[in-house]
C-alpha cells in the first residue's frame, strides 16, 4: 500500500477512473471520513472497502471539520484518490461535502469533485418550513448550476437540533421539495436519544448516568423508514461512529438501505498508537487538549465529566491506550481528546512549526503495522453487524 510517487492526484484521476469520486445510488453506504492529513488511515479504509466490497464515501468532511483542520475539500478528495490507488480499490466510491451551509461551502465542494452534497439547514429550522425549503432550493440550484450535467446526490441534514424530528415535519418537507422538482436522496433526522461524539448511543441521563435503552430509537426508526420509503429517500445516520448498540437495529429495520457516517474516532485510534509507543507525546497532547476543551466543545453535544478523567501523568502507555478503547475504555477521556482534534493537528510553536502533527505522523509511520491493524479492527467493528445481517 504505497502512495503514488510519480502521479499527482489530478493525474491519477485522469488516467485511472477508479480513483475518481463517483455517485453512489445504491445502499448501504458507509461514510469513512478521515480528518488527519497523513493519508495512512484513508488507505486502510480503502483496503477494507475493497476486501468487503463496500459502498463508501472515501472522502467525507464537513465544512466545520475543514475549518478546524485547516484543510480544504480538495485535499480531502485528493487523499481519497491517493488511497484508492494505493489500496487498488476498483469499486466506485463517493465524496461527501458534509454539513454545507453557505454558497462558498458548495462552490469549494463542487470544485473539489464531490459527488454527494449534504445541506445543513439547522439555522433555518427555527424559522419554519418555508425558510427551510427556500434554503434547500437555493443550495440545490447552485449545486446544479455548478455541476452542469454531471450527476450528484443530495442529503438534507436536520440532526443538529434540540428535539427529535417529527414524522409530520419529514412528510411536509419532502412533499414541498418534491413539488419543486428537487430529488432528495437522503435525509438525516434528529433521532430520539443522544448521538454524542466518541461514545455509544444512549437515550437519556438519570442521576448522572447514561441510560442505554434502544427501544425508542427502534420504534422511531421503524416509523421513519415507512415514511421515507414512500418518497424513495434513504435514511442517513450522522455521528455514527461507535454507536455499536444501534447497528443491529439499523440492519434489521433498514436492511441495505441506509447511509452510516463514521468519521471522528479514527483520530482516537491514532492516539492509541501514540500512547502505546510514545507516552510523552501522548501526555503532551492530552495536556494541550484539556486546556482547549472548553473552547472546542462549544459546537458539540457532550456529557463528558472532567472529574472522571484518569491520571494520565502516572499511567503507562499501554494502560492509556486501553483507556481509549471504544466501549471499554474511559468515555470522558475519549470525548475530551476527540473534540480537540483540530486544535491538536494545527497547533504551532512560536517559530511556526507544528507542535504535534508531525510527531504523530512519525510515530504512526514507525509503527505502521500496529496502526494498520488497530484501525482495521476498529473499522470492522462498525461494519460486521451489517455484513452478518
Amino acid at each position: 500500500m504505497t502512495l503514488s510517487k510519480v502521479l499527482s492526484p489530478s493525474a491519477l484521476r485522469s488516467k485511472y477512473p477508479a480513483t475518481r469520486p463517483a455517485v453512489l445510488n445504491q445502499g448501504p453506504v458507509f461514510g469513512f471520513g478521515y480528518r488527519s492529513p497523513w493519508i495512512l488511515g484513508n488507505i486502510v479504509q480503502a483496503k477494507v472497502a475493497r476486501q468487503y466490497r463496500l459502498n463508501v464515501m472515501l472522502a467525507q468532511q464537513s465544512a466545520r471539520e475543514i475549518e478546524r483542520t485547516k484543510r480544504s475539500f480538495q485535499e480531502v478528495v485528493d487523499s481519497a484518490t491517493l488511497s484508492a490507488h494505493a489500496a487498488r480499490l476498483a469499486l466506485p466510491w463517493g465524496a461527501d461535502g458534509d454539513h454545507l451551509k453557505s454558497d462558498a461551502d458548495i462552490r469549494a465542494a463542487v470544485k473539489a469533485g464531490c459527488t454527494h452534497f449534504t445541506y445543513d439547514v439547522s439555522p433555518e429550522l427555527a424559522q419554519g418550513l418555508q425558510a427551510v425549503v427556500e434554503k434547500i432550493s437555493a443550495m440545490y440550484r447552485l449545486t446544479r448550476q455548478l455541476k452542469g450535467r454531471e450527476p450528484f446526490t443530495i442529503e438534507i441534514s436536520l440532526d443538529e437540533t434540540e428535539h427529535a424530528t417529527t414524522m409530520e415535519d419529514v412528510i411536509r418537507l419532502l412533499q414541498a421539495l418534491k413539488k419543486k422538482g428537487i430529488t432528495v436522496t437522503e435525509i438525516a433526522p434528529r433521532f430520539p436519544g443522544y448521538f454524542e461524539k466518541a461514545i455509544d448511543y444512549y437515550l437519556r441521563m438519570e442521576q448522572g448516568r447514561r441510560v442505554h435503552d434502544t427501544t425508542e430509537f427502534e420504534r422511531y426508526l421503524t416509523a421513519l423508514a415507512e415514511v421515507v420509503r414512500g418518497f424513495g429517500v434513504r435514511i442517513c445516520v450522522h455521528s455514527g461512529s461507535d454507536k455499536f448498540s444501534i447497528y443491529p437495529i439499523m440492519a434489521k429495520v433498514l436492511k441495505n438501505d441506509f447511509h452510516l457516517k463514521t468519521a471522528g474516532t479514527y483520530y482516537l485510534e491514532e492516539l492509541k498508537i501514540v500512547a502505546r509507543h510514545d507516552v510523552a507525546l501522548f501526555r503532551a497532547i492530552y495536556r494541550f487538549s484539556l486546556a482547549q476543551f472548553q473552547k472546542d466543545r462549544v459546537t458539540y453535544e457532550l456529557s463528558a465529566d472532567l472529574s472522571q478523567l484518569p491520571d494520565v501523568e502516572t499511567l503507562a502507555g499501554q494502560a492509556l491506550s486501553s483507556l481509549l478503547h471504544s466501549g471499554g475504555g474511559n468515555d470522558h477521556l475519549r470525548q475530551v481528546l476527540h473534540v480537540t482534534y483540530g486544535s491538536v493537528l494545527t497547533a504551532r510553536d512560536g517559530d511556526g512549526y507544528l507542535l504535534f502533527a508531525d510527531a504523530m505522523a512519525k510515530v504512526l509511520k514507525q509503527n505502521e503495522a500496529d496502526y494498520m491493524q488497530e484501525l482495521e479492527q476498529h473499522l470492522l467493528r462498525h461494519i460486521r453487524p451489517f455484513i452478518s445481517a
